[in-house]
């Protein structure tokens, strides 16, 4: 069996836009690098793409946070990335961001810049600092620490960092929680060498699922815990916390 260099972990309902990301990726990725594609979602692949031999389903009714969790623990790339699944990928952006981390200790990470919405958010620096948002200018959080709300990690420096906080619903808010913990840790978040993607994005409403988790669970857990000075001593993540948490998303899925 081939080394694995990079695994794609991307919590999704739409199977129909697998196909796309893994072709995506096989340019992206680069001819030097060896990928795999795993996806966590409720809904069955494309028959053609369940045949890929570097492609991996997971049935997951869970959050996306959970399910993301679920696809890491049987990850084997050296390392690993998050992103969404309503993507284009730049060519050769993924194999950028794998060179950049060749000579890097493992506590060092990438930040997956991307366009989304006609937005050039890649090219804008100051995007990429928490101290750009109003939900990150709290008292925990420095004002120079990057975001990552899509990210590359060595798979063991993610490991043993405990992973992603699945006590969120949604990826993004837990990616600047790491991301800011590796930086006060002495690692370093690099932003990536060009784009890697274009995403979609559409103005959320009060129905939009992820939305609400934001609004209702995410983002006031993120206040409560980084509104104190000294919050990035206490941060801890049990690792196999996600297995304890509901194999159903409640707000997604009426459970009786």
């Amino acid at each position: 069996m081939k080394n694995i260099d990079l695994s794609v972990i991307v919590p999704s309902i739409n199977p129909q836009f697998w196909l796309n990301i893994y072709n995506g990726l096989i340019k992206s990725v680069g001819e030097e690098y060896v990928f795999e594609l795993i996806c966590v979602g409720p809904n069955f692949p494309q028959e053609s793409l369940s045949k890929v031999s570097n492609f991996k389903y997971i049935s997951s009714f869970a959050c996306p946070s959970v399910a993301f969790m679920e696809g890491f623990v049987l990850a084997r790339g050296r390392k690993i990335c998050f992103c969404p699944d309503d993507i284009i990928l730049d060519e050769g952006g993924l194999g950028k961001c794998l060179d950049l981390l060749k000579d890097k200790p493992e506590n060092h990470g990438v930040t997956l810049r991307y366009d989304e919405g006609g937005q050039s958010q890649s090219s804008n620096e100051n995007y990429w600092r928490g101290s750009f948002h109003n939900d990150q200018k709290l008292p925990g959080i420095n004002p120079e620490w990057k975001i990552a709300p899509c990210f590359m990690y060595d798979r063991v420096y993610f490991h043993e960092s405990g992973g992603l906080n699945t006590d969120m619903e949604h990826v993004n808010v837990n990616g600047h929680s790491l991301a800011f913990y590796t930086q006060h840790n002495g690692g370093v978040l690099h932003p990536s060498p060009t784009r890697v993607f274009q995403a979609g994005w559409s103005a959320p409403t009060e129905s939009t699922i992820l939305y609400r988790a934001y609004l209702e669970n995410d983002a006031p857990k993120f206040k409560s815990f980084w509104e104190r000075p000294d919050a990035v001593k206490d941060y801890f993540v049990d690792l196999w916390d996600f297995k304890r948490k509901p194999h159903i998303w409640p707000r997604r899925y009426k459970t009786a």
